[in-house]
């Protein structure tokens, strides 16, 4: 295995700088222990490359992808869960779950669509039971077609 240059004269230099603080600290009567004082060092000195290769490093730039259409809906789903989540968790549920029930019931049925406007007419939170009634519903019309 070959150490590339640069490499070897940040090791060389790590050695010496180790060396030489451990002579200080003999000189100063600090009576440092050998393994613990390497560890120390190769710890201290690793921590200096990273930051130096850090400072050096180019800046990056983020590139956004231009978003395309899908149709399964990825997407949204995300969104359904937050209105579903929020219809859940409300003190005060708005009326976007009934309002996104009856979209996704209009995009497969509109008379089942009217009909599901009406039960939630007037009604500030939906059970979860009743909210798997009305999907089941809509997948049973769909399974009609």
């Amino acid at each position: 295995m070959k150490v590339s240059r640069r490499w070897s004269g940040r090791i060389g230099g790590a050695v010496v700088l180790a060396a030489i603080g451990y002579a200080v600290a003999i000189w100063l009567d600090f009576e440092p222990r050998p393994f613990p004082y390497a560890v120390w060092a190769l710890v201290v000195i690793a921590m200096t490359y990273l930051l130096i290769d850090t400072v050096e490093a180019p800046v990056s730039h983020w590139q956004h992808q231009v978003p395309h259409h899908r149709s399964d809906r990825v997407d949204e789903v995300t969104s359904d869960l937050r209105v579903l989540s929020s219809h859940q968790h409300a003190d005060h549920p708005s009326t976007a779950l009934a309002e996104r029930l009856v979209a996704l019931a209009r995009g497969r049925d509109p008379d089942l669509a009217a009909e599901i406007q009406r039960d939630l007419t007037g009604r500030d939170r939906i059970r979860p039971a009743d909210i798997d009634t009305i999907l089941t519903r809509i997948e049973e019309s769909r399974d009609r077609r």
